[in-house]
């Protein structure tokens, strides 16, 4: 199978990632005891990049799925849940919730499975987009709410969109960032992608259980500034098909310098923020991830062929090496209520990137709804 039709068809299957912060994450354990229970949630006065100034209030939930979930909060309203990828944190959407918040709308950023301060199983198959989206429904039930709208990037696309069809009575609108919806593909991705690897190699090389975890944890500080950079050609590396050729070349950033200075998108406590969390937690749990595509696809099966019919936005970014503007062509065909919004000067981390941008674009469509 060519690489035309892994993108076309493999879709919601994600890239690799990485944020940002400023809230920095002290010791985890510590973070779940002192915010067990939602009724010692801590607020926290936060500005975005637009000096919106917000309450945002932190909070462990236990779950019915079993995880104990650490959950952002910011506003009141109808709900709008923010899903975060890989390796990223809820402050990816750091530059939303003030703004989202102030639009009127309760917004609401967990950690998500396998990150932060939300609890992270050991085992891959505990990570399907089955029970991550059993995960959310729970954290609905948890803070009583019906339905919400659901917004996510990167693998946190794959999840919303999974919400849309698989959950649709607690999914009232789904908007994808970057990360489009596919229909269901006649064979597995993982094998799809072991045909033609192309610039998908890295979700090969990350199949290996403790072989990327040694290369990101090794030095998590280099992992990070390498990964969280903008499209912005003063901000660029030399990393040019970095997802592609990966295990030819022993590890994702092999060959990249020891050195590089952070990204202009963060700042240092930002970037400490993301370097703090993951020495903490490693990245086992949101490599898992990536190890269910067998998985996902045959559940995908109970829903292959049906439309999505809530409201819904898609979002591209120009500059994303991976998650490609094109991948997202034919979405209308069976996602009849479409949105789009499109930022050309953009590369993956759009909520960091051109936080502005998509927040026009995201609050003028959620007042629509």
């Amino acid at each position: 199978m060519s690489s035309a039709v892994v993108e076309a068809q493999f879709g919601v299957s994600i890239v690799i990632v990485v944020l940002l912060s400023e809230l920095r994450y002290p010791q985890l354990p510590l973070l779940r005891m002192i915010m067990r229970a939602r009724s010692n949630a801590l607020p926290l006065r936060m500005q975005s990049q637009g000096r919106h100034m917000t309450d945002i209030t932190h909070s462990q939930i236990d779950l019915s799925t079993g995880i104990n979930m650490h959950v952002a909060e910011a506003g009141e309203g109808p709900a709008v849940v923010f899903c975060h990828g890989f390796p990223e944190l809820w402050y990816s959407w750091r530059h939303q919730l003030p703004v989202v918040a102030e639009a009127g709308f309760h917004a609401i950023a967990p950690d998500m499975r396998g990150y932060g301060g939300t609890d992270a199983p050991p085992n891959a198959e505990d990570y399907t987009q089955e029970r991550i989206c059993a995960d959310m429904v729970a954290l609905l039930d948890g803070l009583e709410i019906e339905s919400a709208v659901f917004v996510g990037h990167d693998w946190g696309g794959a999840v919303v969109w999974n919400m849309a069809q698989h959950h649709p009575t607690r999914c009232s609108a789904v908007a994808g960032i970057n990360t489009p919806a596919g229909r269901r593909p006649p064979i597995n991705p993982l094998d799809a992608m072991k045909m033609d690897p192309g610039r998908f190699d890295y979700q090969l090389y990350f199949q290996d259980e403790g072989v990327a975890e040694a290369e990101l944890g090794g030095n998590v500080r280099r992992t990070m500034t390498l990964m969280l950079r903008t499209s912005k050609p003063e901000d660029r590396l030399d990393v040019i098909g970095m997802t592609s050729g990966v295990r030819a070349r022993g590890g994702l950033l092999v060959g990249l310098p020891d050195d590089a200075e952070r990204s202009i998108m963060l700042t240092e406590e930002d970037l400490a923020t993301f370097v703090s969390a993951f020495e903490q937690t490693g990245f086992r749990g949101g490599l898992n991830w990536y190890r269910n595509h067998g998985r996902n696809w045959e559940w995908g099966a109970a829903v292959d062929g049906n439309d999505i019919e809530q409201p819904a936005l898609m979002v591209t970014a120009g500059k994303d090496g991976v998650l490609l503007p094109s991948m997202s062509e034919g979405m209308e065909e069976w996602i009849p209520n479409l949105s789009r919004g499109h930022i050309e000067n953009c590369g993956h981390w759009t909520q960091q990137e051109e936080p502005e941008e998509l927040n026009r674009i995201l609050v003028g469509w959620l007042k629509t709804l």
